[in-house]
């Protein structure tokens, strides 16, 4: 029987787990771990996607990828090989050290998105390797806890929470005090089944689909403003490339950065990297 396909399109969030061959140890020491970093961040500089959250553990590895033009399955060969060739060079082993293939589930809402990054981060202290989140270094949580733009693309959670960036991280923080007990629940919720958990995340997230959809709203009413037709619009929205369209595309970006929205926001609206929506500014 055949492998089944992946769902791939444009803008689609992944988590992806990568567990190693046997569950063996595919990390061993911090160069290790900070190896493979390195090699999502020059696979970033060419592939242009967005790392949303990583744990990286000694037998396996998180990512939350969100991706754009290039497929996540691009993205993860080119890092999966250069890894593992790191990986046999640097022990002097041969063969492949992952387990299989990666598993890779659909983040299909901002709910089970913040669910997901708060597990992830916590995974360490779940499984008894720290006593706090904040107490592990191979994780993302000290991008968003400390508002550093890194190998972290934190601008798409974060303007998620708030476009005031101090209230985003204090929202962060408390988001990921949450701390669950029943842990093989979660495991089955996350790693094992693509649904959306019910937790008391979407209480602490009251008030942000508003938010979401009252920011949609007016993205498409400057967009309409814009274009001359509704088949103009629809283009832009789906991504077109014909080069008539790139005047309209100038004028909706320099007209909703002025309104105050950020580029991740005004690149998921008309499906353009933020590496792309930088070339119109």
């Amino acid at each position: 029987m055949g492998r089944k396909p992946r769902e791939e399109y444009y803008g689609a969030i992944y988590h992806i787990i990568q567990k190693g061959n046997e569950k063996n140890n595919i990390f061993d020491n911090d160069s290790e771990k900070l190896a493979l970093l390195n090699i999502i961040g020059e696979t970033k500089e060419i592939f242009d996607f967005y790392l949303l959250a990583y744990c990286i553990m000694g037998e396996r590895y998180h990512l939350v990828i969100k991706a754009h033009n290039i497929p996540i399955s691009r993205i993860m060969h080119r890092i999966n090989t250069l890894y593992a060739k790191y990986y046999n060079a640097s022990t002097k082993s041969t063969g492949s050290p992952f387990g299989g293939r990666y598993k890779s589930i659909i983040v299909d809402s901002e709910y089970y998105l913040f669910n997901l990054i708060n597990y992830i981060h916590n995974k360490v202290v779940y499984e008894g390797k720290a006593n706090s989140m904040t107490e592990y270094k191979w994780s993302s949580d000290i991008f968003y806890r400390m508002n550093i733009e890194g190998v972290v693309d934190i601008d798409y959670a974060l303007d998620i929470l708030s476009q005031n960036r101090d209230v985003a991280v204090k929202n962060y923080i408390e988001l990921m005090s949450i701390y669950y007990e029943d842990y093989e629940a979660l495991k089955q919720e996350f790693e094992e089944m693509n649904t959306v958990p019910i937790t008391n995340v979407k209480k602490n997230l009251h008030g942000i689909n508003e938010d979401i959809q009252t920011k949609k709203r007016e993205l498409e009413k400057a967009l309409k403003d814009i274009c001359e037709t509704q088949a103009d619009y629809d283009l832009i929205r789906s991504g077109s490339r014909m080069a008539y369209l790139m005047e309209y595309k100038s004028m909706f970006i320099a007209k909703c950065v002025k309104l105050g929205f950020s580029l991740c926001e005004i690149g998921d609206f008309i499906r353009l990297s933020e590496r792309s929506i930088r070339r119109y500014l």
